[in-house]
């Protein structure tokens, strides 16, 4: 090889090499992409869905060193629920947990949802969501929204819960004004059992409940327990109306940016996270139950011939509430006969 075919060769090396090195030490000096993580739970690490957010942070960053980072915004740091799910939608946020009561406003056919008594119990309701109803469901939410569920977390069974005057029977709704989250479906289910429903956006429900503005609200009881709403609602009724669950948001676009491995690190976390923070939760539910009794609140378990009469006047008026608006928002009616189907047939399973 003559001298000056070597001395080319030599070059093209090194420009190679160092090249190679470059871009090594770039990779290895970018920061890392950041994912604001926003949820409306304070941070306290027996409350289920922040523990579960702290389990998705650390093991998506101690799989992906110094290429992910999670930050956490408790305590609605970011916005309310709806402004989370819009941030989210508009990819301000790159991700968010919330309940599902504020995506009907983005979302309408995630009032099929909110059905009474549409799962008799936590079982029933994961093999449904996690199935292929629960599947299609949140796979038409991320083509028409851009919002991409990760997978579905546990927020537990919705009771009534009140100030003063004790539910033991659809007669005792009658007149009393009852906070229900920004939901048609919800609004339409109180209204149907004779109360008057009044959406208040989740951080100012305490206030509302505390000053007298609502004569009560629904929620589970982990939340009432977990954010001592013992202290301004004296009675609940564990009729368990609707299932409410906790989707885990991601904007779509900032997803499907992401390298096929971080996307599919995303999901296995998501795995990990749900199966904490289910666990936990089903675990706060049934321990809440006593701790509230111990604090002094009055919990009525109705029985089935009750509870019969609280399905009866609802369900099927929801159901027709529904119905009426997909008609209105030309929204097929199939969603609410797959919800009804997936729901009849994870009993069998």
């Amino acid at each position: 090889m003559s001298k000056g075919k070597w001395i080319i060769r030599m070059g093209f090396f090194s420009v190679v090499t160092f090249t190679c090195i470059v871009f090594a030490t770039a990779q290895l000096w970018a920061a890392p992409i950041t994912i604001k993580f926003a949820t409306g739970m304070p941070p306290d690490e027996e409350e289920a869905l922040h523990r579960g957010a702290v389990v998705f942070k650390k093991f998506v960053e101690q799989k992906a060193p110094g290429r992910l980072k999670v930050d956490i915004y408790p305590s609605n740091q970011l916005g309310k629920e709806r402004e989370q799910f819009e941030g989210t939608k508009l990819g301000t946020i790159e991700m968010c947990w919330i309940a599902e009561g504020p995506m009907a406003g983005f979302f309408t056919e995630i009032m099929v949802l909110g059905i009474p008594y549409l799962y008799s119990n936590e079982a029933v309701a994961f093999r449904s969501l996690d199935g292929s109803f629960g599947k299609a469901l949140m796979e038409e939410m991320r083509k028409k929204t851009g919002v991409r569920s990760l997978g579905i977390g546990e927020n537990g069974f919705r009771h009534f819960s009140t100030r003063n005057k004790p539910i033991k029977s659809v007669e005792d709704m009658k007149g009393l004004k009852i906070r229900v989250m920004e939901h048609p479906g919800y609004m339409a289910l109180v209204k149907s059992l004779g109360a008057s429903p009044t959406p208040i956006a989740w951080g100012e429900v305490y206030m509302a409940l505390q000053q007298g503005v609502v004569d009560g609200w629904e929620a589970p009881i982990s939340l009432i327990e977990s954010m001592k709403f013992n202290e301004v609602t004296k009675h609940i009724i564990l009729d368990g109306h609707i299932y409410s669950f906790l989707p885990i948001l991601i904007n779509d676009k900032f997803f499907l940016s992401l390298p096929p491995d971080l996307q599919r690190l995303l999901i296995d976390a998501t795995k990990v996270t749900l199966s904490v923070q289910r666990g936990q939760n089903v675990r706060n539910v049934y321990n809440g139950v006593k701790s509230l009794q111990d604090k002094g609140m009055e919990i009525y378990t109705p029985t089935e011939k009750e509870l019969e009469v609280f399905r009866q006047k609802s369900q099927k008026p929801v159901i027709e509430f529904v119905e009426k608006t997909f008609a209105e928002k030309k929204i097929d009616k199939k969603w609410i006969d797959m919800a009804l189907k997936s729901a009849k047939d994870s009993e069998k399973e």
